[in-house]
């Protein structure tokens, strides 16, 4: 299989025969993921058959995007084992070798890196390329099948522009406007595939017709004799909560905006010109479109439910068929032991560091009965006062299911539970700012309890219903219907039982609380990120974080006394957008996207992103 490594559209050539990965159906388990042994075959091989045809899409599906490390290829070590929201104001990397460190906190990522140190770095530069060509492929050729119904093959082409729909969200999300392609290209006519790139308004439109088409065709919710061979298949649901995801990125201020994000750049594919208050009201009308779809079919899209609330939230992300995921890439399915591809992000989180979460985003969180909590109380802390105040008491449930707070109880469990102070169990006698817990929190998603992971689910939630629910509150506050959002908002805090978000005072300050909201939903999930850029938020990207230094007291015997602490906060070593020295490189507005390879800039049919 030869590989061109076109950034944009040589990468059509990589399968220049048609190589397939036939595997035996779209199942819940490992049968699904695990590749059987690839041949190369002839389109007229694979569309002669309907089983060969299915494998050949179910193939297609493996290349989305997929969020967790697995294994040191070029794909499974994306951002060198680090994490994208490793760049936000929710967490910090410990991790002294990813590209989070290296490439970005030190300011010295640029268009002439290796793109796996990117944060779109999922497809070693090409995956995506390959799987959209996949997805054309089968469109083109699925109706000469033989043994395969009409029914089905309509069903199956609008799985197939899902995924040419979900691989070009997450480029337009960091590239702004792109080359629009729409077929499979020869490779015997390799002029055709230097397609230029479109505007942002073009792009949306492309996406969001690539779901519209799905929608109508698609079942709503899998019906229930599917859900145990096809869960993970797109839905009418899917493609729905897609175009709600891509609507909302292009009615923000990154591309909507009377001015450009980047000064003096205007280019149609960064900026639509001008503002355009009707791209919120598109937001609110597919959205109302799925609440009136959802409720026709009898509400089978809900919120994931539990035997208490963290278990509640839990199983909103981590848990199969949850009435909630609306897509969920299928690349893994189970952590089996210690050497398994899928235990590697455990490693990276877990262990390593690649994501610890800040003090201010453990701030965030509400308290139990919904008012925010008191940020003043660390104000007077300092490592002399010690304290039976528990600062992470009666929070809100996310807090303790995102962050490994100080005694969480499944860690550490026959000593009480995580010994977050210095010299403690976790947090050890190193106080130097690595290691999983240097912040003073640990990140509990998708790791939970490493130790008791294997046989669990590896799962990516790409798309959630809470993401519509609190997009849908997005829009509504931005078209001025602001008291109707809360109900949105309400919902999801009801989830995990913490009590209705307290009246806000203005426009702006609901804005604030909505992408707050978002955060304490989605940490870890890459929304927090895209929440900043879209937003143009470089005060986030900016500013200076924290962590804290838990002292715990001793008895006579030496022995801790659990529920006495003292809490020092401390500011997390900076990142060098951070740094205001003028003799080192500092932030710049051209980080909300980016750039485009600059060895593709040079073959002179793409332009590069402003400041790159």
């Amino acid at each position: 299989m030869k590989k061109v490594h076109h950034f944009i559209i040589g990468l059509f050539i990589v399968i220049m025969g048609l190589s397939s990965s036939c595997v035996d159906d779209f199942k819940f388990g490992d049968d699904f993921l695990e590749k059987a042994p690839g041949v190369d075959v002839t389109k007229d091989t694979v569309f002669s058959n309907a089983y060969y045809a299915r494998g050949f899409l179910w193939n297609a599906y493996t290349n989305l995007y997929y969020g967790l490390n697995w294994d040191w290829s070029a794909r499974g070590n994306r951002v060198y084992m680090g994490m994208v929201d490793a760049l936000t104001d929710l967490y910090h990397s410990a991790l002294t070798w990813d590209g989070v460190n290296n490439q970005y906190y030190s300011g010295a990522f640029d268009a002439t890196k290796d793109q796996n140190a990117s944060v779109y770095s999922f497809t070693d530069g090409e995956t995506q390329w390959t799987a959209i060509r996949k997805a054309y492929v089968f469109i083109e050729n699925i109706d000469r099948t033989p043994d395969m119904s009409d029914t089905e093959k309509i069903r199956l082409k609008a799985e197939a522009k899902m995924i040419i729909a979900c691989l070009y969200t997450d480029m337009f999300r960091h590239f702004g406007g792109l080359p629009l392609v729409k077929k499979a290209f020869d490779v015997n006519h390799v002029d055709e595939m230097y397609v230029p790139r479109s505007s942002v308004k073009e792009t949306v439109q492309f996406i969001t017709d690539l779901c519209d088409s799905a929608y109508v065709v698609l079942p709503w919710v899998l019906p229930a004799e599917e859900v145990q061979n096809w869960d993970g298949r797109f839905t009418g649901a899917a493609a729905l909560g897609l175009k709600i995801r891509v609507l909302l990125h292009a009615a923000s201020p990154l591309f909507n905006d009377s001015e450009p994000f980047y000064p003096g750049a205007t280019g149609p594919e960064i900026w639509i010109g001008s503002k355009d208050p009707k791209m919120w009201q598109d937001v609110v009308d597919a959205c109302d479109e799925f609440m009136r779809r959802n409720v026709q079919e009898g509400n089978p899209v809900f919120l994931a439910r539990g035997s208490d609330p963290r278990m509640a939230y839990q199983n909103s992300y981590f848990v199969r068929n949850n009435g909630e995921l609306l897509i969920t890439p299928r690349l893994r399915a189970k952590v089996s032991w210690m050497w398994d591809q899928a235990w590697y992000y455990l490693e990276s989180i877990g262990q390593y560091g690649s994501m610890v979460p800040t003090l201010e985003y453990a701030n965030m969180f509400p308290n139990l009965d919904g008012t925010p909590f008191d940020t003043g109380f660390w104000d007077e802390q300092d490592s002399t006062k010690y304290t039976t105040v528990d600062p992470f008491a009666n929070r809100d449930p996310r807090l303790y299911e995102n962050c490994v707070v100080n005694l969480e109880k499944s860690i550490n469990t026959a000593k009480g539970g995580a010994q977050l102070w210095l010299d403690g169990d976790e947090r050890g006698v190193n106080r130097a700012q690595t290691g999983a817990y240097f912040t003073g929190f640990g990140c509990y998603k998708f790791v939970l309890n490493r130790s008791s992971m294997y046989g669990k689910d590896a799962q990516w939630p790409y798309l959630r219903y809470a993401e519509i629910l609190l997009s849908y509150a997005e829009a509504l506050n931005e078209v001025g219907r602001t008291g109707d959002a809360y109900r949105y908002i309400n919902e999801v805090r009801a989830r995990v039982g913490v009590g209705p978000l307290p009246s806000m005072p203005s426009q702006e300050a609901m804005r604030e609380q909505i992408l707050c909201e978002r955060a304490c939903e989605f940490g870890g999930e890459e929304v927090r990120y895209f929440d900043l850029v879209r937003w143009k938020r470089a005060d986030k990207f900016r500013q200076q974080n924290h962590g804290i230094n838990i002292r715990c007291k001793r008895d006579e015997n030496n022995n801790w006394i659990l529920g006495n602490f003292s809490y020092e906060v401390f500011p997390i070593s900076a990142r060098y957008i951070q740094d205001q020295n003028k003799d080192r490189k500092t932030w710049t507005p051209k980080w909300f996207l980016t750039p485009i390879p600059f060895s593709e800039v040079m073959k002179g049919y793409l332009t590069q992103n402003p400041g790159w």
